[in-house]
């Protein structure tokens, strides 16, 4: 008796895709007015959600999916200075194939909060706002340009990958790769699981990775530098003219520099690297770089 239920249950679950399935198409677009709003919430559960700026002062969404009905439809709120948009209702356990496309208006340049449950989050066009949040639980997050005072880029299991970015950032993924190209700012990363790669980065840096490797490329008017990583190495490109208070620590694992004769050991801590690496010798006034490995090498060159 529990062999058939169990088979009709299995034969319900695999029809349920044959039945809703297929390409998803375009079914609704909604324009909103944004008179008085000075913040924009996005919220999507599995939807797959694309950033475009768009081409009138008005917020505009798309919705697309393989089943036309119109309670799927996003439900939209205003709330103060705030304006919201959610997924419509939709059944649990029927299959679609459905993404969404947002598009920014022209004029608007305050607050931005996308959030995905499980999709992948795609910033096609620049963004510029006052700050940016942009969330996936399950899903990568790709960005081109942003310039905001604040970003905030989460992904709890998905990687991040941005152009460039110009504002004080924050970037965490729980289990996934960060890779920016660019920022213009300072930044704080941390990824439990994946690795970190900044190729030019004009400010603070402080990246730490449970299980990954660190590599960091900065540019002539980077600041202090704090990287930090479990079990990984951390490979460091700084400026030849850059002046620095140098600090490293390895409990296993070697560091290589160009400036050896720049350093000692502590007596009483071997594992301990120092120095004062440039021509100024007030410590007080030159940026600090301090690397920390528990298992992995540390190398550092020359650009």
């Amino acid at each position: 008796m529990k062999i058939n239920v169990l088979l009709a249950l299995l034969m319900i679950i695999s029809a349920i895709p044959a039945y809703s399935g297929g390409n998803a198409e375009s079914i609704n677009t909604q324009e909103i007015s944004l008179n008085g709003i000075t913040e924009i919430n996005i919220e999507y559960s599995s939807d797959e959600i694309s950033i475009f700026t768009g081409t009138s002062d008005a917020l505009v969404i798309k919705e697309y999916m393989n089943r036309n009905n119109k309670n799927y439809y996003a439900q939209i709120t205003s709330t103060g200075n705030t304006v919201t948009v959610k997924k419509g209702n939709r059944p649990l356990f029927t299959y679609l194939n459905n993404r969404a496309e947002v598009y920014l208006p022209l004029s608007y340049i305050n607050s931005l909060k996308i959030k995905t449950s499980s999709g992948r989050i795609e910033a096609v066009d620049n963004i510029i706002c006052q700050d940016v949040n942009i969330e996936s639980s399950s899903g990568r997050i790709t960005v081109k340009n942003i310039t905001a005072g604040k970003v905030n880029i989460k992904s709890s299991s998905g990687n991040i990958h941005g152009n460039k970015v110009a504002g004080n950032a924050y970037l965490k993924s729980e289990s996934g790769n960060i890779v920016i190209d660019s920022i213009d700012g300072n930044v704080s990363a941390e990824t439990s699981s994946g690795h970190f790669e900044l190729n030019r980065a004009a400010g603070s840096v402080n990246a730490k990775t449970s299980s990954g490797n660190i590599k960091c490329t900065t540019a002539e008017t980077s600041a202090d530098i704090t990287l930090a990583t479990s079990s990984g190495s951390v490979n460091l490109n700084l400026n030849k003219n850059k002046s620095f208070n140098f600090t490293s620590r390895t409990s296993s694992g070697r560091l290589n520099t160009p400036f050896p004769e720049k350093l000692f050991v502590p007596v009483n801590d071997k594992n301990l690297v120092k120095g004062v690496i440039g021509e100024k010798n007030d410590i007080d006034e030159i940026p600090a770089i301090n690397i920390k490995t528990s298992s992995g090498s540390i190398r550092i060159e020359w650009i």
